[in-house]
This record gives structure tokens, C-alpha cells and sequence, in this order.
């Protein structure tokens, strides 16, 4: 027995260590001039630069003891100031929430804001007239990661009517509720190829096998008349005042809303104006109810009147269909929910996040609800531009006519953009803009898998750790002569020419290395020697180790290689002697860090435990 307790003893102790040697790589990544002291503003501005927000419910305590400790923190305080959240802390500390360089990110989203904001062209939505009404210079994006990472730029606090991008979140609850069997004996799964609200979009047919029947159901929930039927679908024996509260409900689920909620997000909100005027003015949607009911397939009570009432011969009591009615005012109802872009891209996070709201780590739909969603989106979801859409965007998207589309880009974030003048098909014209440059500049599309291209950057990795990836598998191979990866990475379309934190290239350890084949290969494949971060080329690497071969090859070029001009130390000066670290892609990731003046990055890595004195081969 006191073996065994002697044993767990030792292992508890082991693991307070490993415990108190994270903790303290945080503090330490945090301290300026001081080694045992951190400023509270630092710690601050740390966690706000990481994309996370004050008003996030997880870090409450955390920011409200902040603001009681003082403008200096030490260890001790610090260990107990973190208790309440220290993983999400960790995390962002740390560079591992899903956009490690936000950063980075916000800078090139703004760019692109700031070109796309240029762009007039579209028209307003004219036939609901509150929407005809609206400021068709608005324009706002937002975007929240499934680690809640929040940014936010323009009119990201404006709310604006859902229209259909509600039509996937409608399909969710019907999912929740009934199951893809049952959801799907009432609406299909294809895509159309016809406008959202055509009147022909009844002429599927589903063949039921027990029986052999023909029926005739709507192609998908992202058209009108799958819409009209999905909300049909949602708790169709209440009341519709029950039925409005309980999808109100789940999208304040959705969107992080809680009645003791921090977070800034309210109870989303019906504007009965737009609902009427949608009454008033959606004579195809009313055709449509009754297409559906004419199916059999429209779920409710059909209470027929068994008497007629008037005494008058000549006249009787005209019968309106409740069923059709309860169904066409829940659909005008949800249509006319208004958010702002925060709260939308915060709902396509929760989506993104596998159905766990970002905020709240509250599991909202099931993951297979989730995953059966996406698919439709992806096919369906951009009215008759899908297909188009798609292809370019590649991500599961929805827009709607009030002006909002919305994209989840799955296990990394949602996006939300607002933008009023619509293009032909009735998506946003700012919108679809924005998710073009989006998804051009960053490796999100769902099939950039099979991509290489060393130009776009991908998002879930710092840029420092990009940056070093990119050129540290080239720069190794060309120093020991396989020509075999070199070959690869050409066709893969690699650029052979990038060099590393010191711009240092393949051809510059090659040359050093004495390597004439991959020399060769290099000058072949079209690159040219470059100077290094001293303005050195490789040709006095090679005149150094006496590689003749090589020198005679580079003097063909007929170029002038200048000699590197080598910064040296004071003699007396007094540095810090480099540290060894077993992860060299890391020791890279610090080096290209420091090489951008990348304070935050650099922060990180400290974070993790690299030594700020860590160097590599050089």
C-alpha cells in the first residue's frame, strides 16, 4: 500500500509540474521588461487581438476580476484569475483558437470591405415594400469562429429581415423533430433548376416502396414551396403563436441568446409590417399552399365545415383552408425575423460548430441534423446561382432577399454578410462579392484539399507557421540532393524560389551543399538566384565549400552576385546563447515570426513553451 501510494504521490506530483510549467509559459509569454510581473492592459489587449470579446459569457469572471486587480498582476494571481476559463484562455494565449493569426485576418478582411464597398450595382427587393424602403448603401460582414472569435466591420449592427435564409435553419427544427425519413416523405433533397418560386415545382415524385405510390412533393426546402411545407412541419398541431415562439426560441439558441446572457445579442425580433405586406403581396406563395394541399402532403388539421351557416340561398360560406393558412402565416412569420449580420454569423457558426453554439457551448442541433443540412445548402441554397456559386465560392451558403448571405465554412466559422441591392437571381451583389475574395485569398473552399497553390493562405494555421511550411520541406530537400520532392512540389505548384526567415532558398543550400543536379533542376523549373536577408547569393556559399561545378553553372547566368554584408555584434556585447528546441518547423515558425516583426505570433510560440532564444541550422 505505501508503494502505491508513494506511486500516485509521485504522479500527482509530476502532473502539478507539467500543470504549473504551462501556466507559467503563458505568464512568461505575457511579461515585458519584468520576468515576474505582467500588465493587466497586455493580458488584456492579448485576449481582445485574439478575435475574442469582453462581453463573451465565458470570460465574465475573468474580465471582471481583471478590472479589479490592479495595472500589475503577479504568478499566484494570475494562476487564480485564469482558474474560471484557463483552457479558453490557453487557447488564445496560445495561437490554437481557430484563427490563430486573427489578426492577420481582420487586416485582409477590411481590404477587402474597403474595395467591395465601392461596388453600386443591384436593385433593391421591390415587390415586399418595406424592403423597397431600405438604405441600399448598407452594408456590413461579420464573422464568428467556432471558438467565438468575433469580427465585425460596417453595418454589422443593423437588423435586417431573414427572408430565406431561414429556410435551412426551418429544416433544422423539422430534422430535430421528425426525423430525415419522415421530413423527407414531404419535401425532396434535389436541386430544381428553377426559380425559387415557380408554380412548377410541384412535379417530383417521390415513389413510397410499401406501396408503390406516386406523390408529389416539393424538390427541396431551399425553394419556396419546400419552405412552405417544412414550416408546415414544425410542431403543426399548436397554435401559431406557439408555433412562432418556439422557432423564435431556437434561434435565440442559435444565435448565443440567453435571459442572463453577457453576450451582445437579443431575442430575435418579428417585424409584423414586412409579415403583412408579405401577405398582401405573395400571390405565388398562396398558390403554392394550395398546391401543396391539393398533394395531401401539407401537414395540419383539415377541418372541414359540416354545415352551412347562411340562410341565404343564393350564397354559402366560403371554406379558406386552415391548414394552408397556419402554414403561409408561420413561413411569412419566420421570413419576416430580423437579426443583425453578428447574430446570423454567429447561427452559421453554430452550423460550422457541428450544432454547439460558439458562446454559450450549448449543443443546439444534433450533429447528424448538421450534417444532413449542409448537403442541400451546398446544392441548393443560392436560389438558381448554386450551381455557379458553388463551384467558385465552394461552401455551403444561403442568401435572402432582405440582403443577407450567410456561409459555413465547417469545423472553422460562419459568416454573415449584409449588403440590400440584389443581383437577377436575388442574392446580394456585395455579398456574393465579398465571399468570392473570401474564399480566393484563403483556403476554405470545401474542396481546396486537392489545392496547392503556395499564394492563398490557410487560415486555421498562423502565418508564420504557413510561411514555414511553404518552403521548409524545398529548402531540405535541395540541401541533401532529393530531387524526387523537388519534382513533386513543382507539379503541385510550389514556389521554388520562396526562402525561409533569413530568404535564404533551395538554390541557396543547394549551392552551399554542393548539390549540381538539384542546381540544375532549379534553373530549369525557371528560378533565378535571389539575394538573401545580407543581400548574399548562393554563388558564395559555393565559392566558400570550393564546389566548382557549381560556380561554373552560375557563371553562365551572366549575373553579378553580390557578397553577403554580415550585420557583426560589438565585441563586448553581450547575447544570449541559442537555445536547442526539438521542433524545428517551430524554431521556423519563431524565426519567420520575429523576421515580420510579428510581436503577437512571437507571444504565441512563448506561449507553447519555444525558447525566445531558440535558433536553427543557421
Amino acid at each position: 500500500m505505501k508503494n502505491n501510494s508513494y506511486k500516485n504521490k509521485a504522479a500527482i506530483s509530476e502532473k502539478l509540474k507539467t500543470i504549473s510549467k504551462r501556466e507559467a509559459d503563458l505568464f512568461y509569454s505575457l511579461c515585458d521588461k519584468k520576468p515576474n510581473v505582467i500588465k493587466t492592459k497586455n493580458f488584456k489587449n492579448a485576449l481582445l487581438k485574439s478575435g475574442l470579446k469582453i462581453n463573451d459569457n465565458r470570460l465574465h469572471n475573468l474580465f471582471r476580476k481583471l478590472d479589479s486587480s490592479g495595472d500589475e498582476i503577479h504568478f499566484e494571481d494570475f494562476k487564480k484569475i485564469i482558474s474560471s476559463s484557463e483552457l479558453l484562455v490557453e487557447k488564445a494565449l496560445r495561437g490554437e483558437l481557430a484563427l490563430p493569426d486573427f489578426s492577420d485576418f481582420s487586416k485582409s478582411i477590411d481590404k477587402m470591405f474597403d474595395e467591395v464597398i465601392k461596388n453600386k450595382s443591384g436593385e433593391l427587393a421591390s415587390y415586399i415594400p418595406p424592403l423597397a424602403k431600405v438604405d441600399p448603401d448598407q452594408f456590413g460582414i461579420s464573422i464568428v469562429t467556432v471558438d467565438g472569435q468575433i469580427y465585425q466591420k460596417g453595418d454589422y449592427n443593423v437588423d435586417f429581415s431573414l427572408q430565406s435564409m431561414c429556410k435551412p435553419f426551418n429544416y433544422c427544427f423539422a430534422l430535430e423533430k421528425l426525423g430525415l425519413e419522415l421530413v423527407h416523405k414531404h419535401v425532396g433533397q434535389e436541386p430544381s433548376g428553377r426559380q425559387f418560386n415557380d408554380l412548377t415545382l410541384l412535379t417530383r415524385s417521390l415513389v413510397e416502396k410499401s406501396n408503390k405510390k406516386f406523390t408529389r412533393i416539393p424538390f427541396n426546402p431551399m425553394i419556396n414551396a419546400g419552405a412552405i411545407m417544412t414550416a408546415g412541419l414544425i410542431n403543426s398541431d399548436d397554435t401559431y403563436e406557439k408555433r412562432l415562439n418556439f422557432v423564435k426560441e431556437q434561434y435565440g439558441k442559435l444565435i448565443g441568446w440567453s435571459a442572463n446572457s453577457k453576450f451582445d445579442s437579443k431575442f430575435p425580433r418579428f417585424n409584423k409590417d414586412v409579415a403583412r405586406e408579405e401577405n398582401f403581396t405573395g400571390y405565388n406563395n398562396l398558390a403554392i399552399g394550395y398546391l401543396l394541399m391539393a398533394t395531401g402532403n401539407l401537414p395540419g388539421k383539415k377541418n372541414k365545415l359540416k354545415k352551412d351557416l347562411n340562410t341565404n340561398k343564393n350564397e354559402f360560406d366560403f371554406y379558406i383552408e386552415p391548414t394552408v393558412v397556419d402554414a403561409l402565416k408561420l413561413y411569412f412569420s419566420i421570413c419576416s425575423l430580423e437579426m443583425t449580420s453578428t447574430e446570423v454569423a454567429m447561427a452559421a457558426a453554430t452550423l460550422a460548430n457541428n450544432g454547439v453554439c460558439p458562446v454559450t457551448q450549448s449543443r443546439v442541433l444534433n450533429q447528424k441534423t448538421v450534417r444532413d443540412c449542409l448537403p442541400i445548402l451546398q446544392s441548393s441554397g443560392m436560389y438558381d446561382a448554386s450551381g455557379a456559386f458553388f463551384q467558385e465560392v465552394g461552401l455551403p451558403a444561403k442568401s435572402g432577399v432582405g440582403g443577407g448571405v450567410f456561409l459555413v465554412v465547417p469545423q472553422l466559422m460562419g459568416i454573415c454578410i449584409f449588403s440590400p441591392r440584389l443581383d437577377e437571381q436575388g442574392n446580394s451583389v456585395r455579398g456574393i462579392e465579398m465571399a468570392k475574395r473570401i474564399t480566393s485569398k484563403y483556403l476554405v473552399h470545401i474542396f481546396d484539399g486537392a489545392m496547392t497553390n503556395a499564394d492563398r493562405v490557410n487560415p486555421r494555421i498562423p502565418i508564420s507557421k504557413w510561411r514555414a511550411n511553404s518552403c521548409g520541406e524545398a529548402i531540405w530537400a535541395a540541401s541533401i540532393g532529393d530531387i524526387r520532392t523537388l519534382e513533386r512540389l513543382a507539379s503541385e505548384q510550389k514556389d521554388l524560389s520562396i526562402g525561409n526567415s533569413d530568404m535564404r532558398t533551395p538554390m541557396h543550400l543547394a549551392a552551399a551543399e554542393g548539390q549540381l543536379e538539384v542546381l540544375q533542376f532549379l534553373l530549369e523549373q525557371g528560378v533565378k538566384p535571389k539575394p538573401d536577408r545580407w543581400g548574399g547569393y548562393g554563388y558564395f556559399d559555393a565559392k566558400n565549400n570550393n564546389h566548382k561545378k557549381i560556380l561554373n553553372v552560375l557563371d553562365k547566368l551572366n549575373m553579378k552576385f553580390l557578397k553577403p554584408n554580415h550585420l557583426v555584434e560589438e565585441p563586448n556585447g553581450e547575447t544570449d546563447e541559442v537555445a536547442k528546441y526539438d521542433d524545428e518547423l517551430m524554431v521556423s515558425e519563431l524565426l519567420f515570426a520575429a523576421a515580420r516583426n510579428d510581436i503577437t505570433g512571437i507571444r504565441q510560440l512563448i506561449a507553447k513553451g519555444v525558447p525566445v532564444h531558440a535558433g536553427n541550422f543557421d
